[in-house]
């Protein structure tokens, strides 16, 4: 829908520079309101957005029945009218007002899972900055919000780490580095290492048509399906599917609370076969052999036994 539409009321007249001037300043106190309450900026000002665009749309934001209307109206799906009915709900908070929530209920569906190749195809073919954003998430599984805040002083080349900042609901940790996203991050300009690496903004605005290069590149249609938190899914099902410990999964994703990592164990389930788990197994008679196995990705199972030796495992 064009702007010029957004701007019409519902009885179809546009409003009146008076009333626009209006809406201005709640919306800057909503915003402001927000701040205090301890939403980050990103999560006020996204608030702040959708109350706009219910009232471009032709709500009258201090009349809930108006909102309810407008949201009626719209194809939008019922995850996202959900989100916005949330954001009403902080605004009636700030005016002291009630209202009785419409029913929206946003769909469980499991995320779409790439292959590993597609993700490196679609990494390949990004521009130097938006390509260094997405092995960083390719790596680490960071939420995109949490990677955008990384400062230069995150960042231990030697140990080949990033501290994360973690946003709302996750956990702060010390995610590991590939050599790949290291080498692409030294050739970045350094003029400030106290600001921030990465812009969203501008990542975003430049990622769908670079993505759709890359479409017509591997001629892959599936591409269009990935998204930045894309890569944390990836991660979140490929390190579950690698370790089959659920709790390791959790503190490397940064969640809270372990209802938001069960969904790994289906998708490790829906996406590979039973035959996965079939293992290479080796045994160990002194420590350089030991040393050898878990270079090479085996892990311990047991201790010793009565000949000295001790078992190691791989996933075939």
């Amino acid at each position: 829908m064009d702007s010029a539409t957004e701007n019409k009321t519902v009885a179809g007249k546009r409003k009146t520079p008076l009333e626009q001037q209006t809406l201005k300043g709640k919306l800057l106190q909503f915003e402001f309101w927000l701040n205090k309450q301890g939403y980050d900026g990103k999560g006020s000002k996204n608030r702040t957005y959708l109350m706009k665009r219910l009232s471009n749309l032709g709500a009258t934001l201090d009349d809930p029945e108006t909102v309810k209307k407008v949201l009626a109206e719209q194809h939008w799906n019922e995850g996202y009218k959900m989100l916005i009915v949330y954001a009403y709900e902080s605004f009636m908070k700030m005016e002291r007002l009630c209202w009785e929530r419409p029913r929206y209920k946003q769909q469980e569906a499991y995320p779409f899972i790439p292959t590993n190749e597609e993700l490196i195809q679609l990494i390949s073919v990004l521009g130097n900055k938006l390509g260094t954003f997405c092995q960083g998430l390719y790596d680490t599984g960071a939420d995109p919000g949490e990677l955008v805040k990384a400062e230069w002083t995150d960042i231990n080349f030697e140990s080949r780490t990033i501290q994360i900042r973690p946003v709302k609901g996750h956990n702060p940790r010390v995610l590991s580095l590939s050599a790949q996203f290291l080498n692409r991050l030294d050739k970045f300009p350094k003029n400030n290492y106290e600001q921030r690496i990465f812009n969203i903004h501008s990542l975003k605005s430049c990622f769908y048509p670079q993505r759709k290069l890359a479409v017509r590149k591997f001629a892959n249609p599936r591409l269009l399906k990935i998204s930045f938190t894309t890569f944390r899914h990836f991660k979140g099902t490929m390190e579950y599917h690698r370790t089959k410990d659920i709790l390791y999964v959790k503190k490397i994703l940064g969640h809270k609370r372990i209802e938001n990592t069960l969904k790994y164990i289906d998708l490790d389930a829906m996406i590979f076969k039973p035959s996965s788990d079939q293992y290479i197994t080796r045994i160990a008679s002194t420590v350089e052999e030991a040393c050898g196995f878990i270079e090479s990705g085996f892990e311990f199972v047991t201790g010793e036994y009565s000949d000295g030796g001790k078992i190691f495992k791989k996933r075939k």
